[in-house]
């Protein structure tokens, strides 16, 4: 009897864990203090710089592609608190079920979860990579092509934004956004088992999937 084909989906070394969440409203700056929050429930997150905390986003706001004009995000009842971790990890992250949070002010009560596998791509977006607000698009992307290509991967097409300002840590950072395209398979999910840059437990660095790009059923490599 022949093995099935393992899938491709199934060699990454990372999933996300989403969170069911109870909480009406956030500041949008509000990434360093929910990463504090929850590293102090799980502090063994801080031991793998792999392991990324998602930053929270309204319904209005482009799932955080485009920044709010407002100071605050209004949070709806299908937000989801979403941590790539370990898959090795998922049930020890699954613990934190059940606490509540403290993030400036406000009480986020972390409900059940599911395991969200990664989606095989052409396309993937991150919202925001760690950069020099002195650096070139040309001298970023540069950098970002060398990074990669140690790990063999290879970028045909990238298309990075403008450079905005995060407060981490009580200290402006500076991102930029990012879209990597024309993906193989095997590369899109090795490239979103390793991220981009540094920062992950930030939000900072972590790949998704364009929305517009189908998933795996309708993946075709040329």
């Amino acid at each position: 009897m022949w093995e099935e084909e393992e899938k491709v989906e199934e060699k990454s070394m990372m999933a996300d864990v989403a969170f069911k969440i109870e909480c009406k409203i956030l500041p949008y700056d509000h990434v360093s203090e929910l990463s504090n929050a929850i590293t102090n429930l799980a502090p063994w997150m801080l031991e793998n710089k792999s392991i990324g905390v998602h930053t929270l986003h309204g319904p209005d706001f482009g799932n955080g592609w485009v920044r709010s004009e407002k100071d605050q995000i209004f949070l709806s009842k299908r937000t989801r608190l979403i941590l790539r971790i370990p898959k090795t990890d998922i049930d020890k992250v699954r613990l934190i079920e059940g606490s509540t949070l403290n993030v400036l002010k406000n009480d986020i009560k972390i409900g059940k979860s599911i395991v969200k596998p990664f989606l095989v791509v052409k396309d993937l977006i991150c919202r925001s990579v760690l950069c020099d607000p002195d650096q070139t698009e040309e001298n970023f992307l540069l950098e970002i092509k060398n990074q990669l290509s140690v790990h063999g991967i290879h970028i045909k097409k990238a298309i990075c934004g403008k450079t905005k300002s995060i407060i981490l840590m009580g200290k402006h950072k500076f991102t930029r956004s990012l879209m990597i395209a024309d993906l193989s398979k095997e590369h899109s999910i090795l490239l979103q088992d390793l991220g981009i840059g540094g920062g992950r437990i930030y939000g900072c660095g972590i790949l998704l999937p364009h929305k517009s790009i189908d998933a795996v059923p309708n993946f075709k490599e040329d």
